[in-house]
């Protein structure tokens, strides 16, 4: 580490180690040098730029990887931050780091276009625990959230096969206390390599001035004892934590572990240290969509209740009229109204007298604002012996002076917690007394919570606030103020709903322009979705079957065959072909792909494939001026109607062979069916001979549920897809970059097979092969296009899969019993 004095960038404080990094003789030759006396020009040139983002955003700014020009250095991490009229560099070897270089934008990219399609707070969670676990390998990574009493709840779980899960686990707020949350608010990623580091002083320790040097926003900063106790006794010896925000404050930590040291590359860091922002983005999106929508409701049930009540006939005159309104916008089981010194209760609330002293806790308050609790005995000591009918309240202040309320109850709810350890002793002094030791068990331990009700949700609390007011302002004034209450309730309705349409919008915002040729045509997101995923794989079939050929040309019964099988398994019955062997040249192949593709889906969906007793002939032949002819016929389906409108695979059929071939499309809408021909100019087929006719083979799908599985690939955005793809078919995939990871994984846990990546970051994982069949494990390649991997002789029996991965190819070829 080097700080340097700012503006004049002289060097005023260093790393006891820094002069044996940089080739001095002691600190001392150091203290006092320009900057540019120490670091070579372009490292400190792109160090000012960065510090420049760094003093914006107020945290550390990483560089790539690069060589830093100081001999024996060698290549490095380098971070930096101004604070408090320092600014700081810090340099890391990169050279020992257990990951890869990764570009963070791209990476990250991929890591969030997973979570945006999951359907509810707790599954993307998981998938960010997932995600994160898969890019930095480490052995466990959890969502840990914090709750409104300071302890702490795993939230989300992802981890080795062979550990105990933690997930739903409750730690206390000692585990985590203010000052080190204060730390997690200003810096966003702590990256604690190993544990059994050796701290190296800053010289000087303190400022001119006399005050110790801030290293808060550090990332080389040295770690508390305390910590590195705990970390040891919880059997961690390398971690990484990225703070998850609200706003302003901590709403949880992504923690994660690792029973050996755990070194990360810089830009790695910076992309889960980017993630993190994300992740706290679109998470904080996610809850304020969850509100709003509840709001939306809320405010829909307060407008038909304002609606419903006339002046002289309100909730303070008949409660129970009204109960069931009040019970949608917030769910209770008792409902209670004060009110000029007289009581109406319906439903479960506590006896008469215990009433009166929770009117006059309330009116002690002296607070025009709700209250509200789901312990209320942790105000009321007396309010214990009631706790199993009435544990939680909220209360609704409803006069100008705070003495009316209205008051909604709910029973007790017992549940029973989980804690990590035993909540009750956090800490102990250490033998030599003084300083205070952190806990050494961290076995579950179960606590029966009683005198709780469920909680109430922040939407709860904001339909409360809105319901406040309305009373206040609405109930109890004359009809006109009604009506003018009811017009500004509607306004704040219309822009709840607005700004919930504004949010979804944002999070959902990822097609790109060429998905957006097929919108018009979908009928909802899920066919959307399915319909590029289809058109998108035709191409690749065809891209598939060019290369085989050294992108030439390739066979058109087979790319016939093909797409007939991907919407029916009776291809010989129910899909004809007829016409003699032909290849297509490269650009007629990927054009015929697309247009075919349309058809089948077509028929599939609305043609004759749509039915059981659906036929479609498909026959083709060499006109004498060497133009290919293909005609395409439907019979037996559905009685065809004309489309109501026009979808983008429509304009596909009709247009790809006109438009990419100069040749001709013709389509008919008969009654008994479609009937097309399409004719393609001499030059794009060539006829190589007839061939008998055979039924497609069979194809044995593979079923992967309860499968665990070793994925070997160092593309990271590839195996976050083929991940999720895998665990979508029911297995358990445990990812591995390098042929080192996957030796440990292996080492550690047992799997039904694996997928190996042939090129792996300049290695081929042809020696990882030789070790599964030694193990007996069977298992498959994949390799990129065009990658011209040589399988050895010794693998010929191994099947191979083109990248990237489809759920299809893989159950197809996967040889797990």
């Amino acid at each position: 580490m080097i700080a340097c004095a700012l503006p004049a960038w002289i060097v005023s404080h260093v790393s006891a180690n820094a002069p044996a990094a940089l080739g001095r003789s002691g600190t001392e030759e150091l203290i006092g040098l320009p900057l540019a006396a120490v670091l070579s020009e372009r490292l400190i040139h792109d160090a000012r730029n960065a510090l420049q983002v760094a003093m914006i955003s107020g945290t550390p700014e990483r560089l790539p990887a690069r060589e830093t020009g100081v001999p024996g250095l060698g290549r490095c991490d380098v971070a930096v931050h101004a604070h408090d009229a320092l600014a700081f560099i810090e340099i890391s070897s990169s050279d020992v780091a257990d990951t890869a270089s990764v570009d963070p934008s791209t990476l990250v990219r991929a890591m969030i276009g997973s979570l945006k399609r999951s359907p509810n707070i707790p599954r993307f969670l998981a998938l960010a625990a997932q995600q994160v676990r898969s890019v930095t390998g480490y052995d466990r990574v959890m969502v840990y959230k914090f709750l409104e009493d300071g302890s702490g709840e795993v939230a989300a779980e992802a981890l080795r096969g062979d550990l105990s899960p933690y997930l739903g686990l409750r730690y206390p707020e000692s585990d985590i206390p203010a000052q080190a949350r204060a730390l997690y608010k200003r810096q966003f990623l702590r990256l604690i390599p190993d544990i059994d580091y050796v701290p190296t002083p800053l010289v000087p320790a303190l400022r001119s001035d006399g005050r110790p040097v801030d290293l808060g926003l550090a990332t080389l900063r040295s770690v508390s004892p305390v910590h590195i106790e705990y970390l040891r006794n919880m059997g961690t010896l390398g971690t990484l934590t990225v703070s998850i925000m609200r706003g302003d404050e901590l709403w949880g930590l992504i923690a994660c572990h690792h029973d050996a040291p755990r070194r990360l590359s810089g830009s790695v860091c910076a992309a889960i240290e980017l993630f993190g922002q994300v992740l706290s983005i679109q998470l904080e999106a996610r809850e304020q969509e969850e509100t709003l929508r509840y709001m939306a409701r809320s405010r829909d049930q307060l407008d038909k209740l304002l609606a419903t009540m006339a002046p002289e006939d309100t909730i303070f005159d008949n409660l129970a009229k009204f109960s069931d309104q009040l019970r949608a916008m917030i769910p209770c089981d008792g409902l209670a109204v004060w009110s000029d010194g007289k009581l109406q209760t319906v439903g479960d609330v506590p006896p008469e007298e215990s009433l009166i002293e929770i009117i006059r806790f309330l009116a002690a308050r002296g607070d025009a604002s709700a209250f509200v609790t789901d312990h209320l005995a942790g105000f009321l000591p007396n309010a214990h012996k009631h706790a199993e009918t009435v544990a939680g309240v909220l209360a609704i202040p409803f006069s100008r002076l705070p003495a009316d309320f209205v008051l909604l109850f709910r029973r007790e709810l017992v549940r029973t917690v989980t804690w990590g350890g035993n909540p009750n002793k956090p800490v102990e002094p250490n033998a030599a007394g003084g300083r205070i030791s952190p806990r050494k068990s961290f076995e579950a331990w179960s606590e029966l919570v009683r005198g709780h009700s469920a909680p109430w949700l922040t939407g709860e609390r904001q339909i409360a606030d809105a319901l406040r007011i309305s009373l206040l302002e609405v109930i109890l004034r004359r009809a006109d103020m009604i009506h003018r209450e009811r017009v500004a309730a509607q306004e704040k309705q219309a822009f709840l709903i607005a700004e919930l349409n504004h949010r979804v919008k944002n999070i959902l915002a990822v097609i790109s322009s060429l998905v957006r040729q097929s919108r018009s045509s979908a009928t909802s997101v899920e066919s959307f979705t399915m319909d590029i995923e289809r058109r998108v794989r035709a191409l690749g079939y065809a891209h598939d079957q060019l290369i085989l050929s050294g992108w030439r040309s390739a066979p058109l019964r087979q790319l016939l065959e093909a797409e007939a099988l991907a919407w029916t398994s009776n291809v010989r019955e129910r899909v004809i072909l007829s016409g003699p062997e032909m290849k297509l040249e490269a650009r007629a192949y990927q054009a015929l792909a697309l247009v075919v593709h349309e058809l089948m889906t077509n028929a599939a969906k609305y043609g004759a494939l749509s039915v059981p007793a659906g036929r479609i002939a498909i026959a083709w032949s060499t006109l004498p001026s060497g133009a290919l002819e293909l005609s395409w016929t439907e019979r037996d389906g559905p009685r065809v109607e004309k489309p109501t409108r026009r979808g983008f695979g429509s304009t596909v059929i009709e247009q790809t062979i006109p438009f990419e071939l100069k040749g001709e499309a013709h389509l008919a809408l008969h009654p008994e069916g479609l009937q097309a021909t399409f004719r393609l100019p001499p030059g794009h087929a060539t006829e190589i001979g007839w061939r008998e006719e055979a039924p497609p083979p069979a194809r044995v799908v593979t079923n992967l549920r309860g499968k665990r599985l070793l994925l070997v690939e160092d593309s990271m955005m590839i195996a976050l897809d083929a991940q999720t793809t895998l665990e979508g078919a029911g297995a358990t995939v445990e990812v591995a970059a390098s042929v080192l990871d996957a030796r440990r994984s292996l080492s550690l846990m047992a799997f039904d097979a694996a997928i190996l990546d042939v090129n792996l970051f300049g290695e081929t994982s042809f020696e990882l092969a030789d070790h599964l069949k030694q193990l007996g494990m069977p298992f498959i390649f994949a390799t990129g296009y065009g990658e011209g991997v040589a399988i050895p002789d010794r693998f010929a029996d191994v099947a191979i899969i083109p990248k990237p991965y489809e759920e299809r190819s893989l159950r197809e070829t996967l040889p797990v019993a």
